[in-house]
């Protein structure tokens, strides 16, 4: 994957940085990515063909065919499906140069597609950032031109809408964070992904800096409010 320069998105980040409300500090970034493959990718991808020819990849998540899949991306005996896995995963090398997400499996990420979860995602980004677009002031208004960029950039009504759900254990995008969401725009007629991550750390009293926290969100549509995940509790569409 290809970081796009996009000088549009840089007041959205620049406010995305760190906004602090009482005890706790949002960060954040939006970035664009082409989807054309670079040297590590590639080798991202012979090394995932490799899985499937030898069974390991299957027996991570693929289902038979004709049968709902287990793997949010549909059958992974598919080259296109695994090359949009690839994609992914070489989003999150991109983004986080210092960490190796080559192990994610396709279980790790969640797949909808359609105008009601693009705006079930809208509400939720607006509601989780709610406090630190208050913070911030009406005359910034955050979440609105977030959105704004966002539809400008990827036209999120024509994209497939991904997340990724990092292990809490061990994955260095949930560690230390109250709560954090990782969003994949994927635009096939762009062949763009734009990637949103966003996250919130205590900060501590004494020194007023972030700290970590051992509370972590639960693992039920990528940090959704919980009274909302039965609202997304649909069967996948066939791709």
């Amino acid at each position: 994957m290809k970081f796009i320069e996009t000088p549009s998105l840089e007041y959205i980040n620049s406010l995305l940085d760190s906004v602090e409300f009482g005890d706790q500090a949002i960060s954040g970034k939006l970035e664009a990515y082409s989807c054309k493959m670079t040297a590590d990718d590639k080798r991202l991808f012979r090394s995932l063909e490799a899985q499937h020819a030898d069974g390991t990849l299957s027996r991570s998540g693929s289902a038979d065919h004709g049968t709902s899949p287990s793997s949010p991306f549909g059958d992974l005996g598919d080259h296109q499906t695994r090359k949009k896995l690839v994609h992914l995963i070489a989003t999150l090398n991109a983004s986080y140069p210092d960490y190796d997400f080559s192990c994610a499996k396709a279980e790790s990420f969640t797949w909808k597609t359609g105008a009601e979860y693009m705006h079930m995602v809208k509400n939720s980004i607006m509601t989780t950032l709610a406090e630190a677009d208050t913070s911030l002031g009406s005359s910034v208004n955050l979440c609105e031109q977030l959105w704004q960029q966002i539809e400008s950039e990827i036209s999120p009504a024509e994209c497939d809408i991904f997340s990724y759900i990092p292990d809490m254990d061990c994955d260095p995008l949930s560690d230390g964070k109250i709560w954090s969401f990782n969003y994949f725009f994927y635009n096939h007629r762009m062949k763009k992904v734009l990637f949103f991550t966003c996250s919130c750390t205590r900060i501590s009293t004494s020194f007023g800096v972030p700290t970590d926290s051992h509370k972590h969100p639960s693992e039920d549509m990528d940090g959704l409010p919980e009274e909302e995940e039965d609202m997304f509790d649909f069967e996948d569409e066939t791709r």
